[in-house]
C-alpha cells in the first residue's frame, strides 16, 4: 500500500491531530507489510486453484469421459464376436427310457461393411471431444480471471480497511480535543455533537470494511484455498499499457474467431448439424458379414453329433419404422436450427462484450490518470485547510473532513488501478487468449511489502 504523502502534515505544528491520523496511516501500512512478510503472487496462487478448484476438476473428468465417446463410436464398426453354450436334458417318451443330455458351444462373427449412421456417429464423436476440449479451455481461462477478482478484490478490501482504521483514529482524536475544549468552555456544544457524528460514521464504515475484507478473503479460500494474508502487493509504478493492437475492430476480429464460447458454439451447431445426418442415416440400408461356427453332443442313440460352420453377407434395409425415424429426423432438424439461433446470439454477445472490454480497459487507464490528479488536488487542498485552521479561519472538523476526502481519494485511486489490471483481463479472456503469460506479466507489478 503506498502512503499518501503526508510527511508534510507531521510537519504541521498547527494541526497536531492531522499528524497523528497521518501516523495512523503509516502504521496501519507498515502492519499490513509485516502481516504479509511472505508473500504469494497472483500465479502462485492460480497454481494452487488450478489443483483445488472443483469446478475446474469437473471439466478435466468431463473431457475425459467424453473423449471415451470415440472409441465407443467406433466399436460399432469393429469385428463383434460372441461366444455362446448350452446344456439340456431332454426326453422324447412318457416312460423317461428316451431321456438324453445334449450340449452345444457356438461362435459368432460380424464386422460391418457398410452402416452410415454408425459412421458419421464416429465423425460426430470426434466434434464432441473436440467440443469439450474447447469447454475445458473455456473453465482455464475463466479460472484465472476469477483468481486474479478474487486476488485484488482482497488487496482492494486490504486497502480501504486500512483508511477506515485511520479515518476512525483521526475523527476519535478530534472528538477527544472537542470534548475537552468544551468542557474549558472554547468550543460550542454542536462541535462535540458533530465530532460524535462523525466518529459514529467512520465506525460503521470501518464494521463494513472489515466484513467486506472477510467476505472477500472467503472467495479467495474457495477458488484456490490460498492465504489470503499472504498476499503480494501492487507497485505504485505499476504501467499502464493500452490494448495492443489499439484498434477496437481488429478485437472483435481476434474474438470472432478465438472467443472460447464462440467456439463452443459453433462446434454445437455443428454437431446439431450431424445428428442430423445421423438419424437421415437410419433409411439407409446396412451391410454386415457374418459368420458363425458351432459344434453339439447329444448323448443318445440314433442322435450324431453335428459341427457346423458358415459365413456370408446380410442385406437390411429398413421399410416401415411406424415413424419413428420421421420423427427423430424433424427432431432433431429443430434441435439443429435451436443451435444455429444460439450460434447467432452468441456471436453478437462476443462482439458487444469485446467492443465493452476493450473501451473498459481504455477508461481504467484514464480514470487511474484522473484520480491519481484527483489525489494530488485533495492533498493540496488538505495543506491549505491546515494553513486556514493554524490561522483560525477554519475549525479542526474542516480539517479533518478534508482529511477524509484525501483518504478517500487513496482508496479510489487503489481500486482503479485493480479495476485496470481486471479490464485487461477481461478483454484478452474475451478474444480468448489469456494464458498464464499475462498471470506471469502481472506478478512483476507486484512486490512484498516491506516492514
Amino acid at each position: 500500500m503506498s502512503a499518501v504523502s503526508l510527511s508534510m502534515l507531521m510537519r504541521s505544528n498547527a494541526a497536531p491531530i492531522v499528524a497523528k491520523a497521518a501516523a495512523t496511516v503509516i502504521a496501519v501500512a507498515l502492519s499490513l507489510g509485516t502481516m504479509q512478510a511472505r508473500a504469494d503472487g497472483l500465479l502462485d496462487v492460480y497454481n494452487l486453484a488450478k489443483t483445488y478448484d472443483a469446478d475446474l476438476k469437473a471439466a478435466e473428468f468431463d473431457f475425459e469421459a467424453i473423449r471415451s465417446s470415440v472409441r465407443i463410436a467406433k466399436s460399432a464398426n469393429r469385428l463383434q464376436a460372441g461366444l455362446g453354450a448350452t446344456a439340456s436334458i431332454g426326453d422324447v417318451n412318457d416312460d423317461g427310457d428316451g431321456s438324453f443330455f445334449s450340449q452345444a458351444l457356438s461362435l459368432n462373427l460380424r464386422q460391418t461393411l457398410f452402416n452410415s449412421a454408425q459412421s458419421i456417429a464416429v465423425d460426430q464423436s470426434r466434434l464432441a471431444v473436440t467440443q469439450a476440449e474447447a469447454q475445458l479451455e473455456s473453465q482455464r481461462q475463466s479460472l484465472m480471471l476469477r483468481v486474479a477478482t478474487a486476488y485484488f478484490d482482497v488487496l482492494r478490501a486490504q486497502a480501504v480497511v486500512a483508511f477506515r482504521r485511520s479515518e476512525l483514529d483521526a475523527i476519535g482524536r478530534q472528538k477527544e480535543q472537542n470534548e475537552r475544549r468544551f468542557d474549558v468552555g472554547l468550543v460550542p456544544v454542536t462541535d462535540v455533537k458533530n465530532a460524535q457524528a462523525q466518529f459514529d460514521l467512520a465506525t460503521a464504515a470501518e464494521i463494513a470494511a472489515v466484513n467486506q475484507l472477510s467476505a472477500a478473503e472467503e472467495a479467495l479460500i474457495v477458488v484456490s484455498g490460498a492465504d489470503p494474508k499472504l498476499l503480494a502487493e501492487l507497485r505504485f509504478d505499476m504501467p499502464l499499457v493500452s490494448p495492443d493492437p489499439a484498434d477496437i475492430k481488429a478485437w472483435v476480429k481476434i474474438s470472432e474467431e478465438q472467443n472460447i464460447p464462440l467456439v463452443v458454439a459453433k462446434l454445437a451447431a455443428e454437431n446439431a448439424k450431424q445428428e442430423v445426418s445421423v438419424n437421415r442415416a437410419l433409411r439407409m440400408p446396412t451391410l454386415d458379414l457374418v459368420g458363425s461356427a458351432s459344434t453339439s453332443e447329444t448323448e443318445q442313440r440314433g442322435r450324431p453329433d453335428v459341427d457346423r460352420a458358415e459365413i456370408g453377407l446380410e442385406l437390411s434395409f429398413p421399410l416401415l419404422t411406424g415413424g419413428r425415424t420421421n420423427a427423430l429426423v424433424a427432431q432433431a432438424r429443430a434441435a439443429s436450427l435451436a443451435s444455429n439461433e444460439r450460434l447467432v446470439a452468441q456471436r453478437r454477445a462476443t462482439v458487444q462484450q469485446a467492443r465493452n472490454a476493450y473501451r473498459n480497459v481504455l477508461a481504467s487507464i484514464s480514470r487511474v490518470n484522473a484520480l491519481q490528479q484527483a489525489l494530488e488536488s485533495t492533498q493540496k487542498s488538505l495543506e491549505a485547510q491546515e494553513a486556514g485552521f493554524a490561522e483560525g479561519l477554519l475549525t479542526s472538523l474542516e480539517v479533518l473532513r478534508s482529511l477524509r476526502d484525501t483518504f478517500s481519494a487513496q482508496s479510489d485511486f487503489a481500486a482503479a488501478r485493480y479495476d485496470y489490471i481486471l479490464s485487461t483481463l477481461q478483454l484478452k479472456q474475451v478474444a480468448g487468449i489469456l494464458t498464464e503469460d499475462d498471470l506471469t506479466e502481472i506478478d512483476q507489478w507486484l512486490v512484498e511489502q516491506e516492514s
